[in-house]
């Protein structure tokens, strides 16, 4: 019920928008190739050929629109694949309808929020999920809409925000693409998924403080991981017909855990250095303590490395629920400075680390023999699922950025 009153007063505050009023709108057609630099041949990465915002704004009620196409170069056209033709995705990135009051903003719909006081990789940043086919990308175009509801206050020098979401929105990984520079060491199918019981209800809200010199920001946010992490291990064996664990069979289940996130983030202005900062302290939890559900007909083999048939597998004979709990931190630091010649110096420095870990390891072989079955600790697979998203792929990383303007 909650998306249909949703989005009915959205198209009701939509309609109201559009009347006397100012219209403004901005654009732009990106077409470029690119190329192997070793061959020549195509790479197939999906880009924003055309992205088109419009904003319409009558007396203190304004309409945002963000539409972008999304191409993704085809190398070949034998259709043995897949038998669709289509190479082109229409992306309604933003939708979303401001009010503006006397004490501030308010705003309902699709939207990209931005947190942090660093320009980009800020681990305040965790309203949206992120994008990886942009990844190295800047602002928001890395980012994916969420269907929330934002409010801002204005006080002299201060300003409240708090942001509201009834969806869980995840990360968009590149799923297996061989063109994609980066891949990730585990990829779960969807039937892996341990899906969300409780309402997955998000929430977050900032205090921020400026001064003469700069600014300090605290923030909260309270919400699932964007990114999936492995939850536990059922194991299937054959009742009925009296083989019992001979030849078991694995449910691998990946779920999404719930993270409260503290954080803290300042700027400080000089006449020619600008230092800005943000570190955040989260604390997960995985709430999936009972992992147990019926197979959809398929079970993984560990002697075929792979998802089969599982006929006759009728009973879970042992569930293994890891119930992780970790806490970790995640800090950015940079550094803006104007050279000479009007060239613009901004470095970052990211670190990450896990402050502690604790999970209920208990190998599955300690208890049946599987064969041709590795088990890996749970510690060694945990990777944060909220904050920055470099912190997949490295707990240490620097930023280099040199930018002129010629015009």
């Amino acid at each position: 019920m909650r998306p249909k009153i949703f989005l009915s007063l959205f198209l009701l505050f939509n309609g109201l928008a559009f009347g006397q009023g100012s219209t403004s709108y901005s654009g732009y057609i990106d077409l470029y190739y690119m190329a192997h630099l070793s061959d020549n041949s195509l790479i197939n990465l999906p880009y924003r050929m055309f992205d088109l915002t419009l904003q319409h704004q009558n007396e203190n009620l304004e309409i945002y629109a963000d539409l972008a196409m999304e191409y993704t170069p085809k190398s070949h056209s034998h259709y043995l694949t897949s038998s669709t033709p289509q190479d082109f995705l229409w992306d309604l990135r933003e939708l979303y309808l401001t009010w503006y009051t006397n004490f501030g903003e308010i705003k309902i719909g699709k939207q990209i929020h931005s947190w942090g006081s660093v320009d980009e990789n800020s681990p305040l940043d965790v309203v949206n999920a992120f994008d990886y086919y942009y990844l190295f990308f800047q602002g928001s175009d890395r980012k994916v809409g969420s269907y929330s509801a934002a409010l801002n206050v204005y006080f002299n020098n201060w300003k409240f925000g708090a942001v509201v979401s009834p969806f869980h929105q995840t990360n968009r990984f590149p799923l297996n693409d061989p063109e994609f520079p980066i891949s990730l060491p585990i990829l779960p199918e969807e039937k892996q998924i341990f899906n969300i019981e409780e309402n997955p209800f998000e929430f977050g809200a900032f205090l921020e403080r400026s001064f003469g010199m700069g600014d300090i920001r605290l923030s909260y946010f309270q919400g699932y991981d964007r990114t999936f992490s492995f939850s536990g291990i059922n194991v299937w064996g054959q009742e009925e017909s009296g083989n019992d664990l001979n030849n078991p069979r694995l449910d691998l289940v990946f779920g999404y855990r719930k993270t409260n996130v503290i954080g803290f983030g300042g700027t400080i202005l000089s006449d020619w250095l600008t230092m800005r900062g943000d570190i955040a302290f989260f604390k997960t939890v995985d709430k999936n303590n009972n992992i147990e559900r019926e197979h959809d007909g398929y079970l993984f083999s560990p002697t075929q490395n792979m998802y089969t048939k599982a006929n006759g597998y009728d009973k879970i004979y042992f569930s293994f629920p890891i119930n992780e709990n970790a806490e970790y931190f995640q800090t950015t630091l940079q550094l803006e400075t104007e050279l000479p010649y009007d060239v613009i110096l901004a470095t970052q420095f990211f670190y990450y680390d896990t402050l502690s870990y604790t999970s209920l390891d208990v190998l599955p072989t300690d208890s049946i023999s599987i064969s041709d079955f590795s088990y890996v600790p749970p510690k060694d697979l945990f990777t944060p699922g909220l904050g920055t998203p470099m912190a997949v792929l490295s707990k240490k990383a620097v930023f280099l950025n040199l930018e002129k303007h010629f015009f």
